[in-house]
């Protein structure tokens, strides 16, 4: 989920001749994490040289203090041809309880990333279409787009090289404040042995804008997000049938 410093590693000219790149959005989220009420948004937007920035943010409350707030950042392009991101640099910071933080940078000429996890520094191989925890949504939309149900593709979390897979299990109608969504449902495909789990639900008719979120932590935790409001390319999000 927040900030960035950036080195100018890719060439900024491929978005606008995609022509199905993701829309500018903004959301706001009720969210929950075990017994805390929090709030969260998630935002996406691109400047005139075609380069995107996605920033998620999260913050934990109890009795009206802020207990934790949780940032992340990336910048990234699409790759003219196929639209994959080609994320540059990501951020994560986290303060408060917990605090902790870890940046990504991406060499796409060297092929190579460095993540730093507070004085740690660790480089990663890259082949080519691997991800960051933010632009792996953006991954997810492409793949919905064309039709994938089994959606498989390589991202960099915590300092490690993971496969993420998705798996859409059918349509959902998902109440919200705005109003009930046709959503597709979507369930994260773990080892056996995780004791984590995640669905999450995204509507086609609003860019595969994320909806509803539903993780399970280790120690029975359970992070939820839940539609507050939104507005996509400029336009608030709503259910047409309501009006």
């Amino acid at each position: 989920m927040l900030i960035f410093v950036i080195s100018g590693i890719l060439p900024a000219t491929v978005i606008a001749e995609y022509p199905d790149a993701p829309a500018q959005f903004s959301a706001d989220y009720v969210a929950r994490y075990g017994g805390f009420r929090a709030s969260a948004e998630r935002k996406l937007t691109k400047d005139d040289a075609g380069i995107f920035v996605m920033h998620s943010a999260i913050e934990l409350k109890l009795l009206g203090q802020t207990l934790s707030t949780i940032r992340e950042s990336s910048k990234f392009t699409l790759n003219e041809e196929n639209g994959q991101t080609r994320p540059e640099y990501y951020e994560f910071l986290q303060t408060g309880l917990g605090g902790r933080s870890r940046q990504i940078t991406f060499d796409w000429q060297q092929r190579s990333s460095t993540v730093h996890i507070d004085n740690q520094a660790i480089n990663i191989p890259l082949e080519g279409s691997e991800t960051d925890n933010l632009s792996a949504y953006l991954e997810i939309r492409r793949q919905l787009i064309a039709g994938k149900k089994d959606i498989i593709f390589p991202g960099i979390y915590k300092g490690k090289l993971e496969e993420i897979h998705y798996r859409v299990n059918g349509e959902e109608l998902v109440d919200t404040l705005p109003g009930t969504f046709n959503t597709l449902r979507l369930e994260r495909i773990r080892e056996p042995d995780s004791d984590r789990s995640t669905v999450i639900w995204l509507a086609p008719a609003w860019d595969y804008l994320l909806i509803k979120l539903i993780q399970e932590e280790p120690g029975n935790s359970t992070i939820s997000l839940e539609l507050k409001a939104a507005i996509v390319n400029d336009q608030p999000v709503f259910n047409p049938a309501e009006i």
